[in-house]
């Protein structure tokens, strides 16, 4: 694709990381909906995880994109910000629905139970980038969950 056609459809460098950052969700999910809503939060994450290790350039555009837009005027940062709001929003009422049931652990609290799952998946994700072969990143996330979640 030339320049010019790229400037076409994407007129900024805004346009075009927001159109990526949409396409990586879009092919990755955002993680706050489940595709079987039967799905147990600890499956889907861990399907989700295993999933993400299949597309390593798409993970690492992410986690590129996700570190540059702390500093200000970046134009993924409205975009992260949302993201990061949504899901914290979605994970807890997951970890509400399982408090609930019964099945979340004494002590913990949704809104930081949640705020937690996903600080630890995206720093998982960056160390398993940077060595695969020795993070278990499914494992790793697993081993969060069964800490706050109470077995059937």
């Amino acid at each position: 694709m030339s320049q010019t056609s790229l400037l076409h459809y994407f007129p900024s460098k805004s346009d075009l990381l927001l159109a990526v950052l949409n396409w990586r969700d879009s092919h990755t999910g955002d993680g706050t909906t489940l595709p079987d809503p039967e799905e147990a939060l600890v499956d889907a994450v861990i399907r989700q995880a295993r999933f993400n290790e299949e597309i390593p350039g798409v993970i690492e555009l992410y986690t590129v994109l996700c570190a540059e837009s702390v500093t200000d005027g970046h134009p993924g940062r409205e975009f992260f910000i949302e993201r990061f709001e949504r899901l914290r929003r979605s994970y807890a009422r997951r970890f509400e629905q399982l408090a609930e049931e019964g099945r979340l652990r004494p002590g913990v609290e949704p809104e930081a139970a949640a705020a937690s799952l996903i600080a630890l998946w995206d720093g998982i994700q960056t160390q398993w980038l940077l060595s695969p072969e020795s993070v278990d990143m499914a494992g790793c996330l697993r081993g969060y969950l069964e800490l706050v979640i109470l077995p059937e």
